[in-house]
């Protein structure tokens, strides 16, 4: 059934996002929620696998293949850490984005122009979240099914990725299944978790464009109530406008400032934790031939565009912002309107952007620099085996 409202399609989305996170245990729109059984069972096994790295690296020394492969996983572990603590400890943040963004499609879904900007863009969303969703499960698959391959094939008995629990031995039995049983409870909380905390991040960047385009559509309006009200000395419509504008364009800069904040300590991980990723991943594409080094290299790439080229929708956003005020019909307003509108668009040369720890803003410039500080790590490491 095709929806026709934008805050249908919303909801929609928002319930798919809750059915992935309860697998985690952290359906944080649930009323009066609190960490379940699931919650605490997926923290205990994030954190035992955070810590087993120390002990992996004494068990493979050194054997740098094996120390690569675990590293590029070690990466995607920091990151699930990070989300988790993020969304247990800023649980309050995502309850308020979710009922604003519910709130602005509420508004405006009998709004036909507003409502069809909107529909677009929740349609959008949902298929990027939906090419991310697969990308994430195949990856995953890939990981699940190696072990079953290459016992099947060879009858060698491999893990779905080079982390051993603390005081285990892979190549007794019991400490096998034990560690591959975790591997595979942890492969399934992390696909739902991540593909849950992808499609949050998609959905909040996104939503900038949506309130772009309204504020845009409330300018258009405006200078139309402008010239046909330019020799009239009644300027109550021209106040109506303007004072909507300001409303909807401060809605805009907290939630920009907000979005900004809370995903200071995110996008580092994040950025930091893929120079793992892909280096450990690229070291293993090249020397063993991994597939599953190659699945997940391709994944992490996918993954780091992914948020560069969100920073870079904000960014562009926001330049539209600015355009649609410097191109707006100001110089029809009287001098009080004028001056509120001013402040308006000075405030709109200096929007929010998204940055990694105030140090680079995020965007597709800083992805080509990071792929080839990665590329130039990886080498480096493949020259010590030359």
């Amino acid at each position: 059934m095709k929806l026709k409202l934008s805050h249908d399609l919303y909801v929609q989305n928002l319930n798919a996002i809750r059915w992935y996170a309860s697998f985690v245990g952290l359906d944080i729109m649930e009323p009066n929620y609190k960490p379940n059984v699931l919650t605490i069972l997926a923290l205990i096994v994030v954190c035992l696998t955070l810590f087993s790295e120390f002990y992996t690296i004494w068990y493979y020394w050194p054997n740098l293949v094996k120390l690569m492969e675990s590293a590029a996983m070690y990466g995607i572990i920091i990151q699930g850490v990070a989300k988790f603590y993020t969304a247990l400890r800023y649980r309050k943040f995502f309850e308020a984005m979710y009922n604003r963004l519910d709130r602005f499609h509420y508004e405006y879904r009998h709004h036909e122009k507003n409502n069809a900007t909107l529909l677009l863009l929740m349609q959008r969303i949902r298929l990027v979240t939906k090419l991310i969703m697969i990308q994430i499960i195949v990856s995953g698959l890939i990981l699940t099914l190696n072990p079953v391959v290459q016992y099947v094939l060879q009858g060698e008995r491999v893990m779905p990725y080079a982390i051993i629990l603390t005081f285990t031995d892979p190549e007794i039995t019991l400490h096998f299944l034990l560690n591959i049983t975790v591997q595979y409870y942890l492969l399934l909380v992390g696909l739902a978790g991540f593909i849950a905390a992808e499609s949050v991040l998609i959905l909040f960047v996104t939503s900038v464009a949506g309130f772009a385009d309204v504020l845009k559509n409330k300018i258009d309006d405006m200078n139309a109530v402008l010239l046909d009200m330019e020799h009239n000395k009644d300027r109550t419509a021209v106040k109506t406008k303007l004072r909507e504008i300001l409303l909807l364009h401060q809605r805009v800069l907290e939630y920009e400032n907000d979005l900004e904040k809370r995903y200071y300590l995110n996008n580092w991980v994040q950025v930091a934790s893929i120079v793992f990723n892909l280096t450990g991943a690229l070291f293993g594409c090249y020397v063993s031939n991994s597939f599953t080094m190659y699945a997940l290299a391709i994944a992490v790439v996918i993954q780091l565009f992914e948020l560069c080229l969100l920073g870079t929708i904000l960014s562009i956003k926001n330049e539209e912002i600015e355009h649609a005020f410097y191109n707006s019909l100001w110089y029809l307003m009287d001098r009080a309107e004028k001056k509120d509108f001013m402040i308006m668009f000075h405030k709109s040369q200096h929007a929010i952007e998204m940055t990694v720890a105030s140090m680079a803003p995020l965007n597709v410039v800083l992805f080509i620099a990071i792929m080839q500080k990665i590329y130039g790590y990886a080498m480096m490491l493949m020259s010590f085996l030359e």
